[in-house]
């Protein structure tokens, strides 16, 4: 029963890791590619707001559509989200 628990915990423990991907630069040299955050592409399109101001229009990894706002406050940028429906 001990062993059917560890063994249990230990598929559990390695059921999140993600297999690494190898890849060899032209100087023979082995560097680790991410697996993790694509970066968002842009579609050519905009978006404009009810203030008149046109944004970019980016796409994530998932398909989901957003532009990049500024905020008044801190200056921080940020991801808005288009309720397209």
């Amino acid at each position: 029963m001990k062993t059917f628990k560890t063994l249990v915990v230990l598929m559990l423990l390695t059921a999140g890791v993600q297999a690494q991907t190898i890849k060899r630069d032209a100087e023979g040299n082995y560097i680790q590619v991410s697996k993790g955050k694509e970066e968002p592409k842009k579609t050519g399109h905009w978006y404009k707001d009810s203030k008149g101001r046109k944004y970019d229009v980016y796409m994530n990894a998932k398909g989901r559509l957003f532009v990049i706002k500024t905020s008044a406050k801190t200056g921080k940028e940020y991801r808005y989200y288009l309720p397209i429906k």
